[in-house]
């Protein structure tokens, strides 16, 4: 009888220690895929390949993904001590004026074929070109400006540590701002417009007055788009005064 009571404990150990044994192995991969994949189920170089092509459904599920954020979090760690100003400074004259935005970027757009959009567009709640001055986030060199197709009036402003900051559908340059000129963060660049959407130089007037401000930066030797929407939200409070 004694032994059949022993013999019946030793089982029962053996089958506590199994069961917590699997459980344990299930928690284990179960964290292992998490970490892998993140909520949105995409490994990270999945998320390299959605920022590759801007796929406009992938980007909305990879924009819901944890590890995208904090990949993100870390890209944009590369130039945050860079970039140090909101691109629309206040109106003493004017306060009442004021922009808005909302998290755009990888929103669909039509014009020269189905895509999705590489940046955030800060919207003018007066609408007329040219009366919003436009300053730059950080200091760096301007590397490109002049008309696009897409961009109108754009610039493109390389930072120290690498991140390029795209300024497009601008009404106009800031007098002396060219190809080369080392800008300072708040420095005044250029004015909100609506160009662009157009191969004729100087077409405005295809979409309501915006400044679209798209963000690229290197990351495992290649250049991807990045959201501007988290890094604008934290220099919200960072405005020049005009």
């Amino acid at each position: 009888m004694s032994f059949r009571i022993r013999t019946l404990g030793r089982n029962r150990f053996i089958f506590n220690f199994m069961v917590l044994f699997f459980t344990a192995a299930v928690l284990w991969f179960s964290v292992f895929i998490m970490n892998r994949t993140g909520s949105g189920g995409l490994s990270v170089e999945e998320r390299l390949n959605v920022l590759r092509q801007m796929d406009i459904d992938a980007i909305e599920q990879l924009k819901s993904d944890r590890q995208y954020k904090e990949m993100a979090d870390e890209i944009l760690a590369q130039f945050m001590d860079d970039a140090v100003c909101f691109p629309i400074p206040i109106s003493t004259r004017e306060p009442q004026r004021f922009v808005n935005y909302v998290d755009s970027w990888g929103y669909g757009r039509s014009y020269g074929g189905e895509r999705s959009h590489e940046g955030t567009d800060i919207m003018a709640d007066y609408n007329v070109r040219g009366y919003y001055p436009v300053v730059s986030i950080s200091d760096g060199i301007v590397e490109k400006i002049g008309w696009l197709e897409l961009g109108g009036y754009r610039l493109g402003i390389r930072c120290k540590s690498g991140g390029y900051f795209y300024y497009a559908h601008l009404y106009d340059y800031a007098e002396g701002i060219e190809e080369g000129s080392q800008v300072k963060a708040g420095q005044l660049i250029g004015y909100m417009g609506d160009s662009g959407y157009s191969k004729v130089e100087g077409t405005v007037g295809n979409f309501d007055v915006h400044l679209h401000l798209g963000i690229y930066v290197t990351f495992e030797g290649e250049e991807i788009s990045v959201n501007p929407y988290h890094l604008l939200k934290r220099l919200q409070i960072i405005k020049a005064n005009y």
